[in-house]
């Protein structure tokens, strides 16, 4: 179902975003965004959300946030807690590259990618791509 996604117009996409989501979306969305919002929610239903550790961090950080009156009040630690956000080994990352889907394993220490065992998603990005990449953005956890 996530393949097929890049085929769909922003039509169908939005028809398909009513469907999943149960509204519409923002009135501006481009194809890439509905694309990627529609594949994390696809995702979340087969396989689960965020962990409720992650949870509880996101929520200690928008409280802290929501309390303070500037960006520049928030307290450090509040940042760090959201910066030390990890992956838990088993967690699969899936990610769809010039038409061909590639899926990454988490493990205790590093990731596997087609049987091999890497240090960092940044090498397991540079190998799909053949340049360099951040790990994190190329997978979706992280914005550029």
């Amino acid at each position: 179902m996530i393949n097929e996604l890049q085929d769909l117009s922003r039509e169908e996409l939005i028809k398909k975003w009513q469907k999943l989501f149960k509204n519409k979306p923002p009135k501006s969305a481009r194809k890439e965004f509905l694309i990627k919002n529609l594949t994390w929610q696809i995702q979340v239903k087969k396989y689960g959300g965020y962990s409720a550790q992650t949870i509880k961090h996101l929520e200690k950080l928008a409280n802290k946030i929501s309390k303070s009156k500037s960006i520049g009040d928030i307290d450090i630690k509040a940042v760090k807690i959201f910066s030390k956000l990890e992956i838990k080994a088993g967690t699969k990352l899936i990610r769809e590259y010039q038409g061909k889907k590639h899926e990454v394993t988490a493990l205790e220490k590093g990731f596997e990618y087609q049987n091999n065992k890497y240090k960092s998603l940044s090498a397991i990005a540079n190998e799909i791509t053949g340049t360099r990449w951040n790990g994190k953005v190329f997978f979706g956890l992280k914005k550029a």
